[in-house]
């Protein structure tokens, strides 16, 4: 089975006191079942891992909970996530620009995921082919994370006009996760 860092749930916390207020993460607390509760108290811990299907559950939960069961809230967490990571220790990648610091996220995958990979291909005209690659396999909810996220890194390095489109999921039968980013 594989992890993911503390540090990913803190977020995810982090974004539902922001957007919903204090008392959002003792909400999502309550409704979690008893075994996931028991994982994430009496706190997370950021450099502790974290099974991975407990970190998609606490997104798929996040968006029932929260949005009436509407997953495009996971865009949303992934976009704040993005937005956090490049105003704390990453800020200085972003002079970088799009294509560079999407490499080095392919590069830092591994102190975020202790399974899996992320592969980034850079081609011409503002374009990028992320390949992610996850130990079993993706979710749904990851997937929309992680377009949220790419989305946001390529805005914050002052790409115009990003668009995120996926070319496969692992959650649905794909080897990986692709994801085709375009940006002027």
């Amino acid at each position: 089975m594989s992890n993911v860092k503390g540090s990913n749930l803190l977020n995810r916390f982090a974004f539902l006191r922001d957007r919903f207020g204090p008392a959002a993460g003792k909400r999502l607390i309550e409704v979690l079942a008893p075994e996931d509760a028991a994982r994430l108290k009496p706190r997370i811990l950021a450099t502790s891992w974290y099974p991975f299907d407990l970190y998609n559950r606490v997104d798929r939960t996040i968006c029932e909970v929260f949005a009436g069961g509407d997953l495009n809230m996971c865009r949303e967490m992934g976009a704040d996530s993005a937005r956090r990571a490049l105003s704390g220790t990453y800020r200085a990648f972003l002079k970088d620009g799009p294509g560079p610091l999407l490499q080095r996220l392919a590069g830092l995958h591994s102190t975020f995921y202790d399974e899996g990979r992320m592969e980034v291909t850079l081609l011409d005209g503002g374009r990028a082919i992320i390949r992610d690659t996850y130990v079993p396999q993706s979710t749904r909810t990851n997937c929309l994370v992680a377009a949220g996220f790419y989305r946001t890194v390529v805005e914050l390095c002052g790409g115009r006009a990003v668009r995120v489109t996926e070319g496969g999921c692992s959650a649905n039968g794909a080897s990986h996760c692709l994801f085709n980013v375009i940006w002027s």
